[in-house]
Formats: structure tokens, C-alpha cells, sequence
């Protein structure tokens, strides 16, 4: 697990994606839920300051 903390760059917006849809379909109390519940937020925070859609 990663402790994801800000994403900064396009590298690691990549990366946080790519982690993101591996585990996606993670369980609910497990701490690959918690890693994507924060990644969720991170990805998002990044996407709204930088990709204009």
C-alpha cells in the first residue's frame, strides 16, 4: 500500500490511476478499500485543478 498523500504531477496521476483501477473492486474494511477511498480523492483533486474537460 501506498501513503498516497498529493498527486503533482501528469507521472504521478498515471500512477494513481493505474493503482486506482487495480483495486477497484477492493472490500469494504480492508485497507485496499481505504487506499481507494483516498486515491478516489486525490484523482479527482488533481483532475479539477489540471485536465480541463
Amino acid at each position: 500500500m501506498n501513503d498516497w498523500k498529493v498527486i503533482k504531477s501528469e507521472i504521478a496521476y498515471k500512477k494513481a490511476l493505474e493503482r486506482t483501477i487495480s483495486i477497484f473492486h477492493a472490500e469494504p474494511g480492508t485497507p485496499e478499500f481505504e487506499e481507494l477511498e483516498q486515491l478516489l480523492i486525490l484523482v479527482k483533486d488533481y483532475e479539477d485543478k489540471y485536465i480541463l474537460l
